[in-house]
C-alpha cells in the first residue's frame, strides 16, 4: 500500500512539473510572440508595404505563431504529437464545415489584398456601411463611421459585394439640390453661384471642373435645380458645408426664394 501511494505521489509530482512548465512556456511564449509581431511590424521591409497588407500580415503571423505555441504546450502537458495531429486532422473537417464563413472570410481577405479596392484610411461604402477603413485582419475589415461607430464587415462579404471608394480619386464633386418657383431666372442663379464658388479657395476650377447650375427636373411647386462644384478629396466636407452656406447667403442677398411645399389637410367628420 505504501509503494502504491509513493507511485501516485511521484506521478502527481511529475505531472505537476509538466503542468507548471507548460504554463510558464505558454505565458512566456505569449509575451515573446506579441513582441516578435511588434518588431516584425516595425521592420523596414514591412514598413514599405501598404498599410492594408501590413495589417493583414500582422494578424496572420500572430495567429500562426500562437497556434504553434499551443501545440508545443500540449506536447509539454504529455499529449503525444501523433495523437494531437490526429485530433487536429479529425477536427479540421468538422471545424471547416462549421466555420465555412470564417474560411470564406480568410479567402476574401486574400482577394482584397490582391485586387486592392481600398487602403487603410480610405472612406468607403461596404455592404451599406459608410466609414473610414481603420484596420483589416484575416477575418474582418473594420470601418469607423463619421459618428464614431465601429463596423466590422466580414472579408467574404466585402470581397463579394459592392464597394464604393470615395478616396481613390483626387477630386470629388459636390452636388447640392434645391427647388425654386416656376419662372425663376435660372441663368441668374447660375451666374451668382458660379461666382460664389470661384471665390472660395476650397473649390477647384479648370476646363473640366467648372461650377454649374442645371435644371434636373420639374416639381409641382417648382424647378428642381442642381448646383455642382468640384474640390480636392481631402477638402470635401469643408467645401460641401461652405457651398451650402454660400448658396444661402447668395439667395438672401438677391431675394431668391426657394419653394416651400404646401399640404392640404382635410378632416372628415
Amino acid at each position: 500500500m505504501e509503494a502504491f501511494l509513493n507511485k501516485i505521489l511521484e506521478y502527481l509530482a511529475s505531472a505537476g512539473m509538466r503542468v507548471l512548465c507548460g504554463i510558464v512556456v505558454l505565458i512566456v511564449g505569449w509575451i515573446v510572440i506579441n513582441r516578435v509581431v511588434k518588431v516584425f511590424e516595425k521592420t523596414k521591409k514591412i514598413q514599405k508595404l501598404d498599410k492594408t497588407v501590413r495589417a493583414f500580415t500582422k494578424s496572420a503571423l500572430n495567429i500562426v505563431l500562437k497556434t504553434l505555441l499551443i501545440i508545443v504546450v500540449a506536447s509539454i502537458f504529455g499529449v503525444p504529437m501523433t495523437t494531437f495531429i490526429a485530433i487536429i486532422t479529425a477536427a479540421s473537417l468538422a471545424i471547416g464545415l462549421a466555420l465555412q464563413g470564417g474560411l470564406s472570410n480568410i479567402a476574401g481577405g486574400i482577394i482584397l489584398l490582391i485586387i486592392k479596392p481600398f487602403n487603410i484610411g480610405d472612406f468607403v461604402t461596404i455592404d451599406g456601411a459608410d466609414g473610414t477603413v481603420t484596420d483589416m485582419n484575416i477575418f474582418y475589415t473594420v470601418l469607423t463611421t463619421a459618428d464614431g461607430k465601429r463596423v466590422d464587415i466580414p472579408n467574404g462579404i466585402a470581397a463579394g459585394g459592392k464597394i464604393v471608394n470615395y478616396s481613390v480619386e483626387k477630386y470629388r464633386r459636390i452636388d447640392i439640390s434645391f427647388v425654386v418657383p416656376h419662372g425663376t431666372d435660372v441663368s441668374k442663379i447660375d451666374h451668382l453661384l458660379a461666382d460664389m464658388a470661384r471665390s472660395n479657395s476650397l473649390i477647384f476650377v479648370d476646363d473640366d471642373h467648372t461650377p454649374t447650375v442645371k435644371v434636373c427636373g420639374y416639381e409641382e411647386d417648382g424647378l428642381n435645380i442642381n448646383f455642382r462644384t468640384w474640390t480636392e478629396n481631402e477638402n470635401y466636407w469643408s467645401a460641401f458645408f461652405a457651398m451650402n452656406e454660400g448658396a444661402r447667403l447668395v439667395f438672401n442677398a438677391n431675394n431668391i426664394k426657394l419653394s416651400s411645399r404646401q399640404f392640404n389637410l382635410r378632416i372628415e367628420k
